[in-house]
């Protein structure tokens, strides 16, 4: 290798040059000139200087060769002390290719006025000098420049015979500088929350850099209110490395990373906006001007009673359906292909966009949600409303005719049945997605039925499990679960208990047959009539497919590991649930309730009737409270409680654990009161707030159950149980 002209540049005879001028053919870059060195010559600084000019250029064009952006590292957050700013170590390239760098991390002083102003008028990043940081309010974009500096003085000789020495900077020091670029936008002077939605449309749909310098690497823009930090958004500017040569070529979309960088910014303010725990719905335009075409939901957005919308703009077509979660992310890349949509647009851009919106499911769930609201193998789907479809300007003139004929009909309350109980579950999930579908032109009614089509010999499938089935003595029970299933839910029962786990399992086998029994008790029990459907079926997969999540369960296949289980055993525990009793810890189970109460406000009359029970009687009490039934129904709890609460304001204690047994009774389903069950029909609606639920335990009068064995004391023992109230708080039994 010649390193004096290197092995990839030919060297042209200087009679050449002109020739190839002249033809056109010869194109110079005037920025990549460097002196020539040979014996002899004279050197100067200039011409020193040239030279490193000539390296530093030739790195820079390298750099935006491989595209501009965040390497690694350079993240910013809020500092420990107020108006501070920390920023991790990391490096990146500018778009003009130059490298920053920052060996460790840095704590940056909003208030260090006199640097932050000369950085900006030096570099030109500003036109006009800006206030004092210490009063600055607006966007600014926290940015790192490549700066070099002269330092470490050393004598310079005389350039001529009358010269005197000097003193001259002998190094060149390369550094980097912390700077805010002032982000220009309208200006506005109403909230920096909307100037935020403002900044990421401008961003992410208008391709706008407001003046932001090609010589800076944007790391995050922030918000200042009077020199205090109001939000910090790195996805609004920052870019990983690279990311801006991802475009699809020759189509005008925007880079990946650019739509990427949308949807992350697009979640980071969505959680500003509508943290966890926060069930207000909005319309979306009031935050977010211009959206991703995939991104998260805030909860509360589909109204599960009616499945309206007021999210979306009423123009936009939306529809809701389901997915496995572990599919989503693909959807999401697909869909980050396709455009923002802007909510801003013209009607007739709105009114040909259409949203889907998705309700992840996990994977072991998915047969059976999709059996409560699909229909075969069609997609379930439903439509999702706007909210406000009466609005004039949002109707079409034939639609207000029909208004000003027929009357409006009044609005009626339909009971539910379970596909729409479903979907009215899953609209309320708070990790729902969207996702902006394609307008494809394609066929839905294709002529044909839903078949399940198998490899396998399915008489060969079903004669290994009879005879398996047999050889664990669970025929009985395999055969009854047969006998009252429907065609579809045999074929399926047969399908789950020929599984690979299920062969391998004898408990798992029992298991399921114990749960299916179980299935069909409960359905006899609502309808009078045993059966089993696929619906149920798939059910109980779902429950099976994480047996580590069911300590019961998970007990015995542990135990079953180490050695079989007798066929006896098998068979009691395909003969029902009675196996599957979670170990319970009556410490932790009372505490449970204690907060549970607390949060529903009832906790005085919980303490009241917890300090006059019995030891006895308080473990019924709570693991009455404690049951599904009465955790998921507040009115329950509290009528509960009133009629504990009128044993010991009548007889000062509860000490029979029966008399607690006669609350539950008298709580079965029906219960015989009008006006308790008006509660529980009310608070499928809405929730019942605390002084509603004090008020229906102070009204038991008004509401007990006709089939309630509590009796009112006679006159006889009113006095001697009124004198027992004086009694020690606390009774043992």
């Amino acid at each position: 290798m010649n390193l004096t002209t290197s092995t990839a540049r030919e060297p042209i005879a200087s009679s050449q040059v002109q020739t190839l001028r002249d033809a056109g053919v010869l194109i110079e870059d005037h920025r990549r000139g460097r002196p020539r060195y040979f014996d002899g010559r004279f050197l100067a600084a200039r011409d020193l200087i040239r030279d490193q000019q000539y390296f530093l250029t030739r790195e820079a064009d390298l750099g935006q060769a491989a595209g501009s952006g965040v390497a690694t590292g350079l993240f910013v957050q809020e500092g420990g002390q107020p108006q501070t700013l920390v920023v991790s170590s990391g490096h990146g390239v500018t778009p003009s290719g130059e490298l920053v760098q920052l060996p460790r991390n840095i704590d940056v002083q909003l208030a260090n006025l006199p640097v932050a102003e000369q950085l900006s008028a030096r570099f030109g990043l500003s036109r006009l000098p800006q206030p004092p940081l210490r009063s600055r309010t607006g966007l600014f974009v926290l940015a790192l420049r490549p700066v070099e500096f002269t330092a470490n003085p050393i004598g310079a000789y005389p350039t001529s015979i009358t010269g005197q020495r000097t003193v001259e900077d002998g190094d060149v020091i390369e550094a980097t500088a912390v700077v805010l670029v002032p982000w220009q936008d309208d200006g506005g002077t109403d909230a920096l929350d909307a100037r935020r939605g403002r900044a990421a449309r401008a961003i992410f749909t208008q391709g706008t850099s407001a003046g932001v310098s090609a010589n800076v690497l944007p790391l995050a823009m922030i918000a200042l209110q009077n020199n205090t930090v109001v939000w910090i958004d790195e996805a609004m500017v920052r870019r990983e490395l690279g990311a801006d040569r991802g475009d699809l070529p020759g189509l005008g979309f925007a880079p990946r990373g650019l739509r990427l960088a949308h949807l992350m910014q697009h979640q980071a303010h969505l959680a500003d906006v509508a943290p966890p725990g926060s069930t207000r719905g909005f319309p979306a335009i009031t935050h977010f001007p211009a959206l991703p075409p995939a991104g998260p939901l805030p909860a509360g957005v589909i109204n599960a009673e009616d499945f309206t919308q007021n999210y979306f703009p009423a123009e936009v077509d939306v529809d809701f359906t389901i997915i496995p979660e572990d599919e989503l992310p693909a959807l999401i890349e697909e869909a980050l292909a396709l455009q923002p949509i802007d909510l801003t647009a013209p009607t007739e851009s709105l009114d040909s966009t259409a949203v889907m919106i998705l309700a992840p499911v996990p994977r072991v769930e998915w047969r059976a949600v999709a059996a409560r609201v699909g229909q075969g193998a069609t997609l379930a789907q439903r439509v999702v409303k706007p909210a406000a479809p009466n609005l004039i300007a949002q109707r079409r003139p034939f639609e207000i005719l029909q208004k000003l004929r027929l009357p409006r009909e009044a609005l009626q309350i339909v009971k539910l049945g379970p596909a729409d109980a479903e979907w009215q579950r899953l609209a309320r999930l708070n990790n729902l997605w969207f996702v902006r579908r394609r307008h494809l032109a394609y066929r839905d009614d294709l002529a044909g039925s839903y078949r399940e089509i198998t490899g396998n010999d399915e008489r060969v499938i079903e004669l290994d499990l009879n005879t398996r089935v047999a050889k664990l003595g669970l025929t009985p029970r395999y055969e009854a679960v047969l006998k009252v299933a429907t065609p579809a839910a045999a074929s399926t029962v047969i399908g789950l208990l020929a599984g690979k786990r299920y062969l391998e399992s004898p408990v798992l086998t029992a298991a399921a047959l114990g749960l299916l029994t179980d299935a069909i008790a409960t359905t006899e029990q609502l309808t009078g009539k045993p059966a089993l459907d696929k619906t149920q079926v798939l059910g109980v997969a779902a429950v099976l497919g994480e047996p580590e999540k069911n300590e019961a369960l998970w007990a015995l296949i542990q135990r079953e590991s180490r050695a079989p289980i007798p066929a006896a055993e098998l068979l009691g525990i395909a003969s029902g649930v009675a196996w599957n009793v979670q170990p319970v810890d009556e410490g932790t189970q009372a505490e449970r309730v204690t907060k549970r109460m607390d949060s529903l406000g009832l906790v005085e009359v919980w303490a009241e009737v917890f300090k006059n029970s019995s030891a006895k009687a308080l473990t019924a009490e709570v693991q009455l409270l404690a049951s599904k039934r009465y955790e998921a129904s507040p009115v329950l709890s509290a009528a509960a409680l009133g009629l504990m609460l009128e044993h010991v304001q009548r007889d000062g204690s509860i000490k029979d654990p029966a008399l607690v047994t006669e609350v539950a009774n008298s709580l079965l389903e029906p219960i015989a009161s009008d006006v308790l069950n008006k509660y529980l029909q009310t608070e499928l609606r809405r929730p019942m707030d605390a002084d509603t639920l004090r008020e229906l335990v102070k009204t038991v009068d008004e509401w007990r159950p006709k089939t309630n064995t509590v009796t009112r004391p006679t006159r006889s023992v009113a006095a001697p149980r009124a004198a027992a109230k004086k009694s020690p708080a606390r009774k043992k039994s």
